[in-house]
């Protein structure tokens, strides 16, 4: 569903093109960076989950000057307007950064706003969010994760797609495009000239919910309420062993 179809103001989107281009995809890469050494301190995931906050402002701010648009029905939609992919465990995600950053900014989070939320995890802290070994989890009675992996690492994949033009915002604010994490999508021609890309794909394949190999995947130790996580493979649905590794043996022929 679209927010609104008529052209936002150029120096609005000019704005939050400033703000993509110039803060929030170079504080991504230095962010993954920390990410992939397991170096991330507190500070940083709490500054980094803000600058991608920011961003959600951003965007309120643009919508409202030309529609009416909730700040609160405006971040529900997110998930599924983006489809932010990752794990499906937890499809808030936009919801629950949001009231992370505002558990950071004030002493108390508004009850009320995230009634929902607290249903759902419990009471949220400055404390909700826990570092340990360079990874920061979040943490509650019924639920423990990697809160960069699995909660901002899929947010900030769609803000990387390239947005240059006034008509780039509009579409991205409207969910008519955004970038992703790439799961599920296989360029192959499926022909004997790529067999061996896919036998490497399919014997090295990232979690689709946390973004590590199999050997490093801590989902398995993820607690989700009742249920717990697992290495969930990004793995080709048309990788059959047998059949690629014929067509390996046939190109050395």
């Amino acid at each position: 569903m679209e927010i609104y179809n008529v052209k936002s103001e150029e120096s609005d989107a000019k704005y939050f093109l400033s703000y993509i281009n110039d803060v929030l995809i170079p504080s991504s890469e230095e962010f993954f960076g920390l990410l992939d050494d397991n170096k991330v301190l507190l500070h940083h995931a709490f500054s980094f989950n803000a600058i991608l906050a920011h961003a959600i402002d951003y965007m309120v701010f643009i919508a409202n000057k030309v529609t009416q648009a909730n700040r609160k029905d405006f971040i529900s939609q997110f998930d599924n307007r983006y489809h932010v992919d990752g794990c499906d465990h937890i499809n808030n995600k936009f919801k629950l950064l949001d009231a992370i950053n505002n558990l950071f900014k004030h002493v108390e989070l508004e009850q009320k706003r995230y009634s929902d939320l607290i249903e759902i995890y419990g009471d949220l802290t400055f404390h909700s969010l826990a570092p340990s070994e360079g990874k920061i989890f979040f943490k509650s009675s019924t639920y423990k994760f990697d809160y960069c992996r699995v909660v901002m690492r899929p947010i900030a994949a769609i803000f990387n797609c390239g947005l240059k033009t006034v008509n780039d915002v509009d579409d991205f604010i409207n969910g008519r495009i955004c970038g992703s994490t790439g799961y599920g999508h296989f360029d192959y021609d499926y022909q004997p000239h790529d067999a061996i890309d896919r036998m490497i794909d399919g014997c090295n394949s990232e979690c689709m919910d946390c973004g590590e190999g199999e050997n490093d995947c801590d989902c398995p130790n993820f607690i989700y309420g009742a249920s717990r996580g697992e290495f969930s493979s990004n793995t080709d649905p048309n990788f059959v062993l047998d059949d690629v590794m014929s067509n390996i043996s046939g190109t050395r022929e």
